[in-house]
């Protein structure tokens, strides 16, 4: 495994984050010198895996996962920052041929291909937003929970994009500023707003590539 140093990231004025490249793809430096380990990584026949592509929902699954397991109980889910109850692994497997900063297009069909062959729960961030009641429940089945309406509705409660907002176990408000500064990015970022941010040229050439990349998947997305 070769490690190509490269400029680093800005964290914040006058600082950087170090990244390398760990088989082309482009990680922090903390993550290149744990390598050997995350590779080595086996999980156990308990073990939950939550495997999300960077800001696509990460933080909302692991609130909704971490309630569902502590069956809505919201100060038991206030026990630590997300970050210290969910360690993240930046790994890679067998049948994924990509890590988790590397194309979105591998890290989404890769994980749909895996589904038919492994016990995975594929869900949609749509979905999640049009009835998050439904995906709830059905992530609670998958967990092997049974959770009655009471407590699905406080799990909707808790893990609603306001509430989190708010929350400073769940905003990584708890973390230094010079590592993530809020004042120039906050962390909870409503999404859906892409209009706001690409021209319509740029819209065009998304929507080709996405044509283009997607056109040997029985993947779909709505949008």
């Amino acid at each position: 495994m070769a490690l190509n140093k490269t400029e680093g990231l800005a964290l914040d004025e006058g600082e950087r984050l170090a990244v390398d490249f760990v088989e082309g793809i482009l990680q922090p430096v903390p993550t290149c010198d744990t390598w050997e380990q995350i590779w080595n990584f086996q999980a156990q026949p308990d073990d939950l895996l939550i495997t999300t592509y960077p800001k696509a929902g990460t933080t909302w699954m692991q609130e909704i996962v971490d309630f569902i397991q502590s069956e809505g109980d919201a100060d038991r889910c206030r026990r630590a920052p997300t970050h210290s109850r969910f360690p993240f692994i930046e790994w890679k497997i067998p049948f994924l041929a990509s890590v988790c900063w590397g194309s979105w297009y591998d890290h989404v069909k890769g994980w749909w291909d895996a589904k038919d062959r492994h016990r995975i729960l594929y869900l949609f961030y749509e979905d999640m937003k049009e009835n998050p009641k439904r995906e709830i429940q059905k992530l609670a089945e998958f967990l092997g929970k049974s959770l009655d309406d009471e407590v699905l509705d406080k799990i909707i409660h808790h893990t609603s994009f306001e509430v989190m907002k708010q929350n400073p176990m769940a905003n990584f408000s708890s973390v230094p500023a010079k590592i993530m500064n809020h004042s120039i990015s906050p962390f909870m970022r409503k999404g859906g707003d892409w209009e706001n941010h690409f021209t319509v040229a740029q819209n065009e050439r998304f929507d080709q590539d996405y044509r283009e990349r997607m056109a040997d998947t029985t993947l779909t997305f709505r949008f």
